[in-house]
């Protein structure tokens, strides 16, 4: 039986080898204005990820997410401590504001099938 692993850590360091973007899991620090945030969204038998990217600007938060999302969908196989066999995008990316801090954002959740799900 293979045991369940959090994806979230393997998927911070992943992000952070690839882009210079500030990367937070589960929620933002109060303090980020800009940056990629990383959490777990559900699933059973595969990971839900939600991917969200805060920034000042919304077409700026967008085309950071967009390059987010295609780069975890291209290199999900490289992802060390998890066996990812599949990885896709459930949507379109869809953009918001914060409640918080009124700062645009653009989110989209994620479908990671991997061994340890």
């Amino acid at each position: 039986m293979i045991k369940y692993v959090d994806p979230i850590p393997p998927i911070l360091r992943f992000f952070k080898s690839r882009t210079d973007y500030h990367i937070d899991a589960n929620t933002f620090q109060s303090n980020i204005s800009e940056g990629l945030l990383v959490r777990s969204a559900g699933g059973i038998g595969f990971s839900r990820i939600q991917l969200i990217y805060r920034a000042s600007e919304e077409s700026e938060a967008m085309s950071k997410l967009i390059n987010c999302v295609n780069l975890l969908e291209a290199q999900s196989s490289s992802i060390q401590s998890l066996r990812v066999e599949w990885c896709e995008r459930e949507g379109n990316p869809i953009t918001s504001r914060d409640d918080d801090t009124d700062k645009p954002e653009a989110w989209c959740y994620m479908r990671l099938e991997h061994l340890e799900a």
